[in-house]
């Protein structure tokens, strides 16, 4: 087969591009369920700190799949991280996504009627009202002033909240969430872009870390009692608290951070246990158990979950997250969380570990001790 004049080739390769801008998104993974989208943040909430490993990298893997332009791409990135550092994932940027590019087509647009928009960075200018910004959101409809609709992450931040604020917004049809804030003239318009915004996200995810930002701490069991010590004189080498409580109760991350280890420890006469059943006195280690590192470069390790954990390596938790149920696996003779604290990052040992009494009350974190610590929980 004879190929195509190069000439010829650029321009039918423009005008599939030019037909997948005006009718939606072709040739793309828009079968990809958004409920089960993967994210940096996971929606759990909380505040984070959020970076681009490599920009240039970014805006290439991004334009392979839309052809957007680099000032595109940078809006977009814009809405992206004003949701992640929120803690909201990535189905609140699959909504803000499909508005922006059906409202600007991700343009930081001034507007002719509005002279003071011109004042500003802009990307386009535009007529349409008093519509400004990558959202097209007016100044005289409460959005905010016209110098902080024209700056978008600004404008990003103001469609964020009034999306959180609409009941079920989590489980709508990315379209239907986006005109119950938007309240657009076309309605429809907003689903041809989630093919192009789905695969934006994940090539966000790839390349943006987002790490929690240190805050508010909580008791892993709430209500659970303190039933042994730290390094006790009838166990030295005890380098946690047990916190006794019915088989199921959920364990909470006790502060922000990232899951950096999800491991079933425990073995029977030298070979490997099983960490979804009960343990005892005899099965060594400590069964399924999560270590998260913080954000001060600490760790705590959660041990003898009664099941595989709920968080997998690489995770963002936010404080008071569920991460698993406690049981009883590995060594261990009844229900309990054995809790640890380790100064210093990853990879917690017994060289940093730290008294997690002390360590949780740095932290506003008060643990009630019993009159006599001398119950002994394996």
């Amino acid at each position: 087969m004879s190929k195509l004049p190069a000439a010829l080739a650029g321009a039918l390769a423009a005008l599939v591009l030019a037909i997948a801008v005006i009718g939606g998104a072709i040739s793309l993974d828009t079968g990809l369920a958004w409920l089960n989208l993967s994210t940096t943040t996971n929606g759990s909430g909380g505040e984070y700190e959020c970076a681009i490993d490599d920009r240039d990298a970014l805006r290439s893997a991004v334009y392979s799949n839309s052809g957007w332009k680099d000032v595109q791409i940078d809006n977009a990135t814009v809405v992206y991280l004003v949701a992640a550092e929120r803690g909201l994932g990535d189905r609140a940027v699959l909504v803000g996504l499909i508005t922006a590019y059906q409202e600007s087509r991700l343009y930081n647009y001034a507007n002719f009627n509005v002279e003071e928009s011109l004042e500003y960075d802009h990307d386009k200018i535009g007529s349409d009202h008093d519509s400004v910004g990558i959202f097209q959101q007016r100044p005289s409809a409460g959005w905010g002033s016209v110098k902080d609709l024209m700056n978008p992450e600004y404008a990003a931040g103001k469609f964020y909240d009034k999306l959180v604020q609409i009941d079920g917004w989590e489980t709508m049809e990315p379209t239907e969430a986006a005109q119950a804030v938007q309240i657009s003239a076309f309605p429809d318009a907003y689903a041809r872009w989630e093919g192009y915004a789905t695969n934006a996200i994940e090539h966000f995810t790839e390349h943006v870390t987002c790490t929690p930002v240190g805050g508010e701490w909580t008791h892993p069991v709430p209500g659970a009692a303190l039933w042994s010590g730290f390094r006790t004189d009838e166990r030295p080498d005890h380098d946690g608290i047990d916190f006794g409580a019915d088989k199921g109760t959920e364990i909470l991350a006790a502060g922000a951070g990232t899951v950096v280890r999800v491991r079933c420890n425990a073995s029977l006469n030298g070979a490997d246990y099983s960490c979804d059943v009960d343990g005892s006195p005899s099965v060594l280690g400590c069964g399924w158990y999560v270590d998260i590192e913080h954000p001060d470069d600490t760790v705590t390790r959660y041990c003898h979950m009664m099941s595989r954990p709920l968080v997998d390596v690489g995770d963002t938790v936010a404080t008071g997250q569920v991460i698993g149920y406690l049981g009883s696996s590995g060594n261990s003779s009844a229900p309990h969380l054995h809790f640890e604290s380790h100064d210093g990052p990853a990879p917690a040992t017994s060289d940093n570990a730290v008294p997690p009494v002390d360590y949780l009350a740095e932290r506003g974190v008060d643990i009630d001790l019993p009159r006599n610590c001398s119950v002994v929980l394996i």
